[in-house]
């Protein structure tokens, strides 16, 4: 592991070498897989980022390692933690090509198409819109129950 100042580069390459950004359709993933003697890696991740779940799984042939991976999965987190991570210390190369297609097609659908829970227009109002722009109780003031 690399001295605890020069963490966030370390992981920055790390991800350059190992790391995997995809999506299908609607259903955006950063995620890493490693064999599982490499599982303390995945735990430096998630502390470090302080988002995603890791996940173990044993071998599936006699000659291969159990497996562990790290991945976050959640458009707010990939959003609001991965981008900001990445954009500051992915280093260039092939795999920050990938990123950067990868980010703004997420990007663009964050902004455009994903589902999302916004807050009530009335002012001062934080609670999820439910109809017509409003939360359930402004939406009841104003049109009766």
């Amino acid at each position: 592991m690399p001295p605890a100042g020069d963490l966030a580069a370390f992981l920055g390459g790390f991800v350059a070498a190992e790391g995997c950004f995809g999506h299908s359709g609607n259903r955006f993933r950063f995620a890493i897989g490693l064999g599982s003697i490499d599982a303390s890696l995945c735990d430096v991740f998630a502390a470090t980022l302080g988002v995603g779940r890791i996940s173990r799984s044993f071998r599936r042939k006699s000659n291969y390692d159990d497996e562990v991976t790290f991945a976050v999965q959640s458009l707010r987190q990939l959003v609001e933690v991965v981008v900001p991570f990445m954009d500051a210390h992915l280093p260039a190369s092939h795999k920050r090509a990938q990123y950067d297609a990868w980010r703004e097609e997420l990007l663009a659908y964050w902004k455009d198409r994903a589902k999302r829970r916004r807050p009530c227009t009335a002012p001062g109002c934080h609670r999820p819109r439910r109809a017509r722009g409003l939360c359930r109780s402004h939406y009841y003031d104003l049109h009766g129950r």
